[in-house]
């Protein structure tokens, strides 16, 4: 019989030895003092495995307030950067401690070099 291996297969695999226990009370005595620690065990298993479900029921939630949370604070990041950009000024350069990028003047674009224009080579045959 191969040994199961899921934690489901475990504790089915365990009830079963403990039922098996149940249905033979001539053996009872005999496997008394083994089938208590056995028992305890299964009792610490299960709920073991009903607090884990729990703290995943409690993980799921606190993701969607972790969530809820973060696009709060990224709306009061935009108002805190507009309030920023509106009390220091547009072209300060002192928005760049903020994270922002101040509004520069451009440079003028130098006049491209004009290229000669290309003299194709007459092919004479």
């Amino acid at each position: 019989m191969p040994t199961p291996k899921s934690q489901a297969d475990i504790i089915a695999h365990i009830e079963g030895l403990l039922e098996a226990a149940e249905r033979s009370p001539d053996l009872r005595l005999l496997i008394e003092t083994e089938r208590l620690p056995l028992a305890e065990s299964l009792v610490l298993i299960k709920g073991l495995k009903a607090r884990q479900e729990e703290l995943n029921a409690l993980r799921q939630e606190v993701t969607q307030q972790l969530g809820v949370a973060l696009v709060e604070a990224m709306e009061r990041a935009i108002v805190f950067r507009s309030v920023v950009r509106g009390k220091i000024g547009p072209w300060s350069e002192r928005l760049v401690h903020f994270k922002m990028a101040p509004l520069r003047k451009r440079p003028r674009k130098k006049k491209a070099a004009e290229k000669p224009p290309l003299q194709e080579e007459a092919v004479n045959p």
